[in-house]
């Protein structure tokens, strides 16, 4: 006799992690002009608010640089015209979760003369560890599910045969996220006021498998 059985495992784990996504923008008429504004914001954020907090250049971690022709819809003509070029560049960085250096680091972000937008996501350093002991809840569940039906049957059950998995991709992120243009009142009591009250959902970690167990 065969078992199929679902076994589904989960777990809520602190976040400890901190992801700040930046997006550097910059938009000018000629493309040697707009590759230089992009450069020198970037170039800004790096002097002015990554090493005074002892960050490294490599701490902020570059995913995607683009520059465009950037257009705009002209209602009377209905089409597309260009309007100069658009620089992006999006970058991560990634520190222990630490509510005053998240406040100081967003404070400051906002005095800069062309601040980078961003989100600030809160995440789990460990995530293959925290996912293996989901995993194992999983995997406990399904034998539970299997015992109880192979009990029912009056049989007994012996050996998993076969399991099937499909591992989830997503990141361990708190559904808790903040954004540059979230209102904090005046820049000066930014900082008290993320550091008191800002604090992050737990981080809900779940898995499942499918089982095939035998019975004799």
């Amino acid at each position: 006799m065969e078992i199929y059985v679902q076994g589904t495992g989960s777990s809520f784990v602190k976040p400890n992690e901190v992801r700040l996504a930046l997006t550097f923008v910059a938009t000018d008429n000629r493309y040697e002009d707009v590759l230089r504004k992009g450069v020198e914001s970037v170039d800004t954020f790096v002097k002015e608010i990554l090493l005074p907090h002892q960050f490294t250049v490599e701490d902020l971690k570059t995913s995607s640089f683009v520059i465009r022709e950037d257009q705009k819809y002209n209602e009377q003509t209905r089409s597309y015209e260009k309007h100069g070029y658009q620089y992006n560049q999006y970058a991560l960085l990634k520190f222990d979760y630490d509510k005053e250096l998240l406040a100081r680091l967003m404070e400051e972000i906002s005095k800069l003369e062309t601040p980078p937008a961003y989100q600030v996501h809160f995440g789990v350093k460990e995530e293959k560890k925290v996912k293996k002991q989901v995993l194992k809840k999983a995997y406990q569940d399904a034998y539970e599910q299997a015992l109880a039906i192979a009990e029912a049957s009056q049989k007994q059950l012996k050996d998993c045969r076969k399991v099937d998995f499909q591992p989830t991709t997503d990141l361990c992120l708190s559904p808790m996220k903040m954004e540059r243009n979230v209102k904090m009142g005046s820049v000066d009591s930014a900082f008290q006021q993320i550091a008191n009250t800002f604090t992050p959902e737990d981080i809900k970690v779940q898995e499942t498998l499918y089982c095939v167990w035998l019975t004799d």
